[in-house]
């Protein structure tokens, strides 16, 4: 638990649905005890998982958008999902007119990892990707996912198909409204969700961050699950957002945790009624409701995009938060999010249906 909340780059921050205005970030300053030519001893570490929707090219602006959003924010790593090697170019090249130097992991596909720091070593993954960056002599590995997409079945108990293909069960309603009604079996739900495949390959990268740690190495992961977490789809939340009473054990979060990392949201926001932290579907002002929302009667609301840490004793967790706009889509309408969670919402042209996590650690460096 966090006994200690700090916002690092932030001005105005307030409890609740509380906004943290772009016009009044600032960088946080890039480490304690500067100055007199000694090395710092401690860095803020900043990590943002980020879905770009398709390279931004979804709304108008979008692409500048991407760009304005680190910008604003300066993450000093990013995980970026629905990228490609054309999308993150275009991205350090818009970076690189506002100022700003990133590296990225040259990943051949979908999904990518940029940095403030230099990229020593890299490495792919299916539906992964490894970058490892040294900070000031820290080796950090941290490693960006994005997971399939099909198979979503958190749809079933909102009485939608989630695009799981022929032959498996419910692949007939294909991703439309399921004519009689919600499915809440939860044997039915885990086999279809393990049939994804999305825990088997997460499983490969945590055996390669054991590896990494090994090494002597932090490691971080995030990524975009394409899956809800297991902390969010308990008793509590049962007949909340259209679970209509199921309760799930989401195997990808759970495995992710059995391996020893920790969700940095839920550990700064324990509570999943008062502060949700929803990522998907995210309002955009620039698009129509129709792109938003794959379920138009039903709310649809998860945490699907996580940043998750390993303990290390370098490593400490300051605070978490959304960056996004502090209102979504229910039901096809644009509602404000009626929970307690943190925004820094943007002033700029938003550019994707997913809302960001940002993620703020006290690193210690050598």
């Amino acid at each position: 638990m966090v006994k200690r909340r700090e916002l690092l780059g932030m001005v105005g921050a307030t409890v609740g649905a509380g906004v943290l205005g772009a016009g009044a970030a600032q960088a946080a300053p890039r480490g304690e005890g500067a100055g007199r030519g000694r090395r710092p001893s401690k860095r803020t570490l900043k990590v943002m998982q980020f879905n770009i929707w398709h390279g931004g090219n979804q709304v108008p602006g979008g692409r500048a958008g991407i760009a304005d959003t680190v910008a604003a924010v300066e993450p000093d790593v990013v995980m970026l999902s629905e990228s490609n090697p054309a999308r993150v170019a275009a991205l350090l090249a818009d970076l690189a007119e506002r100022g700003l130097t990133y590296f990225d992991n040259e990943n051949p596909t979908d999904p990518g990892v940029i940095s403030r720091y230099p990229v020593i070593e890299r490495a792919s993954f299916p539906s992964w990707s490894k970058a490892v960056v040294s900070v000031d002599g820290t080796e950090v590995a941290a490693y960006s996912g994005h997971l399939e997409y099909r198979y979503y079945v958190n749809y079933l108990p909102r009485a939608y198909g989630g695009g799981t293909p022929a032959p498996l069960e419910t692949s007939e309603y294909g991703w439309g409204e399921i004519p009689t009604g919600p499915i809440t079996d939860v044997g039915l739900i885990m086999r279809l969700n393990e049939a994804s495949g999305r825990t088997r390959v997460t499983r490969t990268v945590l055996a390669d961050a054991e590896e990494e740690r090994a090494k002597g190495r932090i490691t971080l992961l995030a990524g975009d699950f394409n899956e809800p977490s297991h902390r969010d789809w308990g008793h509590r939340t049962r007949n909340l957002f259209d679970h209509h009473g199921a309760v799930v054990a989401w195997s990808t979060t759970k495995a992710v945790e059995d391996a020893g990392f920790r969700d940095s949201y839920r550990a700064v926001h324990p509570d999943p009624v008062r502060t949700p932290g929803f990522t998907w579907p995210s309002d955009n002002p620039g698009a129509d409701v129709g792109q938003l929302t794959w379920a138009p009667k039903a709310d649809e609301r998860d945490r699907i995009d996580f940043v998750f840490y390993h303990p290390d004793r370098r490593i400490r967790l300051l605070d978490s938060v959304i960056v996004g706009p502090s209102s979504t889509i229910v039901r096809s309408e644009r509602v404000r999010e009626s929970g307690r969670d943190e925004f820094w919402e943007p002033t700029w042209t938003w550019p994707t249906d997913h809302k960001a996590v940002l993620s703020t650690f006290r690193l210690s460096t050598r």
